[in-house]
């Protein structure tokens, strides 16, 4: 079969197939402006007495491990959304809303970075709401990566040459830990909220270790995202 009967076979099971270049494009202006925004929930203290400044500034030590969390946590996602783009050909509808629906999650999660940061040290129901709200928004942004990958195993025609069905298996095998263990800390935020901000610190490093998205091909040439090469 030719690439253009393939092609024509592929449009008409998945609807019509659009480049990745704009994905990228966009995704990764989303991304930049949310990364960007979690910094400006660090507070410069206003008012500190004569030698206080050190005491007031290590006093918001939530807002700094709260800002590392969910810094790595968009850090990480940029860094699989890059690597799992070079390895997809082509964006059928369905991958289209998948990615909206993780573009979401990252947008919104300075909101409750903002929370966990005001009211975890205080303790009690509110510590707990905040940091289970960080917690339930991390387990959110993990379902996309699953929905991604399964659509790419079923649908293998959307990836590059040199990645397979397999391949995207593996992936979805070894991304299926974020659910699990994101819900088991929003658990455990109910009862021990600065337990559970530890655990999402580790999470993040973990997956910064860890993470590496699709395995890259010998041989292969990385897509560029360009029209006449799709």
């Amino acid at each position: 079969m030719s690439d253009d009967a393939r092609r024509t076979r592929s449009e008409g099971r998945l609807g019509r197939l659009t480049a990745t270049n704009r994905v990228e494009a966009f995704s990764d202006g989303v991304m930049a402006i949310a990364i960007t925004l979690l910094v400006l929930e660090l507070k410069v203290p206003v008012g500190s007495a004569p030698d206080r400044l050190l005491a007031d500034l290590a006093a918001r030590w939530p807002s700094y491990a709260a800002y590392v969390a969910a810094f790595l946590t968009i850090g990480i996602i940029w860094l699989n959304h890059h690597t799992l783009l070079t390895s997809i050909a082509r964006f059928d509808t369905r991958l289209h809303w998948l990615n909206l629906f993780l573009l979401f999650t990252v947008a919104t999660l300075p909101f409750p970075t903002a929370l966990l940061a005001a009211y975890v040290r205080e303790g009690g129901f509110n510590a707990s709401v905040a940091t289970a709200s960080y917690g339930l928004l991390a387990t959110l942004m993990s379902l996309p990566w699953s929905f991604m990958l399964r659509h790419l195993a079923d649908h293998p025609e959307l990836l590059e040459p040199g990645y397979s069905t397999s391949d995207a298996q593996a992936e979805i095998r070894r991304g299926s830990l974020g659910v699990p263990i994101y819900a088991v800390a929003t658990l455990i935020s109910f009862l021990y909220p600065l337990v559970a901000l530890a655990l999402y610190v580790a999470i993040a490093v973990l997956y910064a270790i860890t993470s590496q998205g699709l395995p890259s091909r010998q041989g292969v040439a990385p897509a560029t995202g360009t029209e006449t090469e799709r």
